[in-house]
């Protein structure tokens, strides 16, 4: 999708025909998600990268708003939503991050405010890939 199209970046070109694709994709992977738990045994964890909840928060961001799908996010609920800031110490555009610091600093807000109502928001510090996991697992242990 996008740059097998030639497209640069699909999402600043046709920012709804780019996010519909993704909300679909999104509700399978939650769909699947849901039916994989059902009946499992406590200690089975499913993690998201991103969710249908981001989608919505770049469609705001880029004064796209969906308000069908922004009402449809309260049926896609999460135990916990972890948070994760941008750091400008090693934040670098690349071919994925595209945003200069600050958009993704506003960007992030947008997730956020997505995200409220979801689940509980934890924001996960600014620690080494090891400290954070341990951090996030020890989250998910308390309920």
């Amino acid at each position: 999708m996008g740059k097998a199209e030639g497209k640069d970046n699909f999402f600043a070109e046709d920012p709804l025909a780019f996010s519909q694709l993704i909300w679909k994709d999104r509700k399978e992977q939650f769909r699947l998600a849901n039916e994989m738990i059902v009946g499992n045994q406590k200690g089975h964890l499913i993690f998201f990268d991103r969710g249908l909840a981001d989608v919505t928060a770049y469609l705001r961001h880029t004064k796209s708003p969906q308000s069908n799908w922004e009402k449809e996010l309260s049926q896609y609920p999460y135990d916990k939503v972890f948070s994760i800031a941008p750091v400008a110490s090693i934040y670098q555009k690349d071919e994925s991050r595209m945003e200069s610091f600050q958009e993704a600093l506003s960007l992030h807000q947008a997730v956020k405010e997505s995200y409220q109502g979801l689940g509980p928001l934890i924001e996960v510090p600014f620690l080494s890939p090891e400290e954070r996991m341990k951090f996030i697992l020890k989250h998910c242990d308390e309920g």
